[in-house]
């Protein structure tokens, strides 16, 4: 869903007579014999040359000769970085050589690629270092590609980093305006998709100002879009008031406790409301989000309310007691009561037990046991029609047989933005039958998920030293280790990507009960109501 331009490498190739494959710069000879940043230049080039030219055998030499220069040792991390930029634009240069940029097909070729190495770049160790226009252009692109298949909680964060590096990045602001947009219009709730909009005007007048840095005159061509598209939204809302409920304070709650509880959960983005992906404002201080209104025939309908209400009910509230463990297992400093006197051996290893990581061990697998469970809500509610112990988040998407397997036919195609970000989600989790992945890390998660569960997992703690990199191993391989500190950032990263697929869940509903409501024969309905469960019930 981005309107920016590709933001490639623009050191350009003069292409005057269109003889530019003369030119040394975009040559195999010689290549392994160059300094590592002149190779990097020259790969550079060739991939936005290739792009130019719609070339696709410029960018398969490209491609190559990248691969070449990612297997010399003692690449710089500055050098490793660039070259993850140059590789995803060049997998950006295939899908556009295959006519398939703008399509509409859920199994885009190359996308995963593009994914993975932009993701690749960003968790280069050094990326912090790099010069900050440089990032700017890779976050945001790599928001870009996100928001684009379906997935604009994600998507968000990256363009807010690059505009907390650089407040008049203009393709950052202006591609978060025209994502949210697509959000809001996604939202079943009119008031939030307002406040969505009114952000998106910001975006947008920010892109479009005087003093808006963009980075190339393709860029710039950009800005009277920007303009036009902020002045439509102007016309239309009342944008003093959005801005007015947006920034109003609300109470977060009445103890010291549940304020710095809800606030962690705010700055973290971790609420289950689309208004927390704006940043940590006290409107979204609530786990507002659930299904939109549904409408069963007589045939489906049974005595109670639509069984996929109590399913997102079991869904929110495993996510937000995974959510509060998390919480706690990161903030409690002292050691519990539960623990005293339990007869353990030091095995020389600074390990960590406590009741806090032990909470944190059950967070990180509460959060990825939600992911299988909306597998079975889209068996159920989209009809796959698989048997249940065939459903798993990764394998519902497809046919039960073939090699590769295809996509199942109830997805191929469909115009549904949220459900396909589902879809693209699901790439970011590991399984043996489908190892092709777009996040570097997922079989890393299903590996510690797999020690957490079934196995024997050491959590050492680090001192701030990274002791766990370096701590002497068990003697053999039964126990997966890790540091304390890792095990909480990667159960933090789960727990924001279990929102976000709750989410698209929810959205994903929205977009089919349209769909099934203009396909529906007008007859008689009637409206049954659902009235809230009141938390004193709660024990």
């Amino acid at each position: 869903m981005g309107v920016a331009s590709r933001n490639r490498w623009k050191r350009r190739v003069s292409i005057a007579g269109k003889r530019p494959y003369h030119n040394p710069m975009i040559a195999d000879d010689g290549f392994d014999g160059l300094a590592a940043a002149e190779a990097l230049d020259r790969v550079g080039a060739m991939v936005d040359l290739a792009g130019d030219r719609n070339d696709a055998g410029l960018t398969a030499r490209a491609l190559a000769l990248s691969e070449r220069l990612a297997s010399r040792p003692g690449l710089t991390a500055e050098a490793r970085i660039l070259l993850h930029y140059f590789r995803a634009n060049a997998f950006d240069n295939e899908m556009h050589h295959a006519g398939d940029a703008q399509s509409w097909s859920w199994e885009l070729a190359h996308y995963d690629q593009v994914l993975l190495e932009l993701r690749s770049a960003v968790r280069e160790e050094g990326f912090a270092d790099l010069d900050q226009f440089r990032q700017c252009q890779i976050l945001t692109n790599l928001g870009n590609k996100l928001s684009a298949i379906g997935r604009p909680c994600e998507a968000l964060t990256q363009w807010d980093r690059a505009i907390a590096l650089n407040a008049r990045f203009a393709m950052a602001l202006g591609n978060r305006g025209h994502g949210l947009i697509a959000y809001a219009r996604s939202l079943y709730d009119r008031g939030h998709a307002g406040v969505l909009m009114g952000s998106a005007y910001a975006a947008l007048t920010a892109a479009s100002d005087a003093d808006a840095i963009f980075d190339s005159h393709e860029s710039l061509a950009l800005a009277k879009r920007f303009e036009a598209m902020a002045a439509q939204l102007a016309s239309t809302l009342p944008l003093d008031a959005i801005a007015q409920d947006l920034n109003r304070e609300y109470s977060l709650g009445r103890s010291r406790a549940e304020r710095s509880y809800r606030r962690w959960a705010l700055d973290n983005r971790l609420f289950l409301s689309p208004l927390n992906d704006l940043g940590p404002y006290s409107i979204a201080a609530h786990d507002v989000l659930h299904l939109p209104s549904m409408t069963l025939g007589l045939v489906d309908a049974g005595p109670g309310p639509p069984v996929a209400f109590g399913f997102y009910n079991q869904l929110k509230q495993e996510y937000v007691s995974a959510r509060w463990l998390c919480y706690e297992g990161l903030s409690e400093h002292r050691a519990h009561f539960s623990d005293r006197e339990t007869h353990l051996f030091d095995t020389l290893s600074i390990p960590a037990y406590s009741l806090a990581v032990e909470k944190t061990k059950i967070a990180f697998r509460l959060g990825y046991s939600l992911f299988d469970k909306i597998a079975f809500f889209i068996n159920d509610y989209f009809r796959v029609g698989l048997p249940e112990r065939a459903v798993s988040f990764r394998g519902i998407w497809y046919e039960r047989k073939g090699d590769p397997k295809p996509l199942s036919t109830v997805f191929k195609d469909r115009e549904n933005w949220p459900l396909r970000g589902l879809y693209w989600l699901s790439k970011d989790i590991y399984e043996p039958a489908f190892q092709q992945v777009s996040e570097p890390d997922a079989e890393g998660l299903a590996d510690l998920r797999n020690s957490l569960e079934h196995k024997y997992c050491q959590v050492h703690e680090d001192l701030g030293l990274g002791y766990s990199r370096f701590a002497p191993p068990n003697g053999n391989d039964l126990g997966f280790r890790i540091g304390r500190d890792l095990l909480e950032a990667k159960t933090l990263h789960i727990l924001k990507l279990a929102r976000a697929a709750l989410i698209y869940l929810s959205l994903a509903v929205h977009r089919e009960e349209a769909v099934r409501r203009a396909a529906r024969p007008e007859g008689l309905v009637v409206s049954t109501p659902l009235w809230k469960w009141k938390e004193r019930r709660r024990l």
